[in-house]
């Protein structure tokens, strides 16, 4: 069974439903023009044999008004006696001046004034060639057979005079005829079969064009969204494999920082098995061994607070009173040779996040400036910044030292990389990490006049 499941199937049924629509709509509209030329051109047939005729027989405006005499009667037959014999003609009148019937097919009509469309026959006597369909005229026997006539047509046509004495132009008379509607009917059905044919082929073709062409699209929209789909798939499974492999790499960092000072703790311990006799050199191996165990204690903690960071709590936040109490923290727990600047503006600014989490994320920051430049002041600036179309803040932590290479760029956020010695390589990292969850970002850059700038960008909405 035929199922609308498919866009090319509602397309296919919607359009040809269109055309259906179009070729029926098309007929009914053009049916009253074609039965309007048709009888306008049978009327204007009429009106030239009729001028032919009259000019022929010499009808005159006397004629028409003394109609009874013989020879004004002997012109009317010899005139107009030729239309009778017109194929489907029901009936014949002329009329004078005065409306009144001067000639018919029915002698019994001559001398009255019997027309149903007075206003039709008061146009004609003007000059005007009228024509209509009658669909409610009277019933004419019109054939041998007695058919009878649905409707007729009747034509109005005016008849000129064509003495010298008078102008051509000049109107003496009306012709009124009534035909047989049924060839008329015939060529309007006919012409309408044709019209319906071409529109009907024509919104075929157009359709056939159209479903080719959607089709095309269709299948290459599936074909794409199938692509697609493997490439998503793909692009997983490449993410997955990144992931798997970024643990792995940070697994083994993590187990090369331990490996160091665990190695240590073994040879210790077996160095203090050695030297058991000597209560001295054990008390200072086991100094050694607890202070390589302390090392380790500090990096699982680091480890453990990599992890707290996953967990944030976001609240309105004084973005100014932050960085101030973080330029304050960071006077009391390091060793400043020169003071923090700070640029903000005077408004307040307010966003939504985690105080706590952010205060780290710019201490780490200030942090590795200081560290950069130890003899050079720091230079920390709030400012409103939009990126990408999106409005937010901008905090920038400016120091004076070397900067860094390609090389170092690459590796700046990645976990446990570090360029000091004494370093964790961890404050880029998980000040990234903290950025990452308020919806912002941590941009670096080497400045011309030297030193390097660390900002954190933050958007002013920041989605829980």
């Amino acid at each position: 069974m035929f199922k609308l499941t498919t866009p090319p199937r509602i397309f296919a049924s919607i359009s040809l439903l269109m055309i259906l629509v179009m070729v029926v709509a098309t007929g009914l509209i053009q049916a009253p023009f074609f039965r309007k030329s048709i009888i306008d051109r049978e009327a204007a047939i009429v009106r030239d044999m009729v001028y032919a005729l009259t000019v022929d027989q010499d009808v005159s405006a006397a004629d028409m008004q003394h109609y009874t005499d013989a020879a004004a009667r002997r012109r009317f037959d010899q005139s107009f006696s030729t239309l009778v014999k017109l194929p489907g003609t029901a009936r014949i009148k002329v009329f004078n001046r005065d409306s009144t019937i001067i000639w018919s097919d029915d002698p019994s009509l001559v001398g009255t004034q019997r027309s149903a469309h007075r206003e039709h026959l008061a146009r004609a006597l003007e000059g005007e060639v009228q024509a209509l369909f009658n669909a409610a005229g009277n019933r004419f026997d019109t054939s041998a057979q007695a058919r009878q006539t649905e409707g007729t047509i009747e034509c109005y046509v005016p008849i000129f005079a064509h003495g010298t004495d008078q102008s051509a132009t000049t109107v003496i008379g009306v012709l009124s005829l009534y035909r047989d509607p049924h060839d008329l009917n015939r060529t309007i059905q006919q012409g309408l079969y044709l019209l319906w044919a071409t529109i009907g082929g024509g919104g075929i073709v157009l359709f056939l064009v159209l479903y080719k062409v959607f089709r095309l699209v269709y299948d290459r929209q599936q074909a794409a969204e199938s692509n697609l789909s493997k490439l998503t798939s793909e692009h997983e499974r490449i993410v997955q494999i990144e992931k798997m492999s970024a643990m792995g790499e940070l697994v083994g960092e993590i187990a090369h920082q331990l490996n160091n000072p665990l190695v240590g703790v073994i040879n210790l311990t077996q160095l203090a098995q050695r030297e058991a006799h000597d209560p001295e050199r054990v008390a200072e191996l086991l100094a050694e061994v607890r202070k390589a165990g302390t090392e380790c204690r500090d990096i699982v903690q680091r480890i453990l607070r990599i992890n707290q960071i996953s967990r944030s709590t976001l609240q309105p936040t004084d973005i100014q009173a932050l960085v101030k109490d973080t330029i304050a923290f960071c006077q009391q727990s390091i060793d400043l040779r020169h003071g923090v600047d700070l640029t903000a503006p005077a408004e307040s600014i307010v966003l939504n996040g985690d105080p706590v989490l952010l205060r780290q994320a710019l201490f780490n920051l200030i942090h590795n400036a200081v560290l950069a430049a130890p003899e050079a002041p720091v230079h920390v600036a709030l400012a409103v910044a939009d990126r990408d179309k999106v409005a937010g803040i901008q905090l920038s932590v400016t120091d004076s030292g070397p900067g860094f290479d390609s090389a170092t760029a690459a590796k700046l956020f990645k976990p446990f990389f570090t360029t000091r010695p004494t370093g964790t390589g961890l404050g880029l990292s998980v000040a990234q990490h903290i950025v990452m969850k308020h919806g912002g970002v941590v941009l670096a850059e080497n400045l011309p006049e030297g030193g390097a700038r660390f900002s954190i960008w933050l958007p002013m909405t920041t989605k829980p």
